[in-house]
């Protein structure tokens, strides 16, 4: 189970660039057909200054950055055991390519609960990202389950 000594763990910030290309491969991996985040002029047309991210765009840096690998292996989550729970965002601005986004990652709590099936850790973790001006881009949610 989950090693709740990590709660209030704070992990070392990471940086990603936005790119487009990236903009691209997470809205087809997702199957979103607004094209919005794939052409320039329909972005502009709808009133943004150019393409913007996905909502669930998060989910990029915070892979690319291997966070999520490395929040398994400090709480001594055995991944074979793992749902994922759920996903929230808060946008604060808009972000676009070439914003250079600076995420910090927290465990904010591990709680056990009991299911049908058994007790199971509720792992809760807030990435909160800023941009190369440092003001605030987004905030991110993840919960995941691990089943004993």
């Amino acid at each position: 189970m989950a090693d709740k000594s990590g709660i209030g763990k704070v992990y070392p910030p990471f940086t990603w660039e936005v790119e487009r290309g990236k903009i691209r491969e997470m809205v087809l991996a997702i199957g979103d057909a607004n094209p919005i985040y794939r052409d320039r002029e329909a972005a502009v047309k709808e009133g943004y200054r150019d393409v913007p991210v996905s909502p669930t765009f998060s989910t990029v840096p915070t892979f690319w950055s291997n966070m999520g690998a490395q929040l398994l292996k400090d709480l001594k989550i055995n991944y074979a055991r793992v749902l994922h729970g759920e996903e929230r965002y808060e946008y604060y601005q808009e972000i676009y390519p070439g914003d250079v986004l600076t995420g910090i990652s927290k465990v904010v709590d591990i709680a056990t609960k009991s299911g049908k099936t058994g007790d199971m850790d509720i792992i809760t973790q807030e990435k909160t990202f800023v941009n190369q001006r440092n003001e605030p881009v987004m905030k991110a949610t993840t919960v995941i389950v691990e089943r004993k």
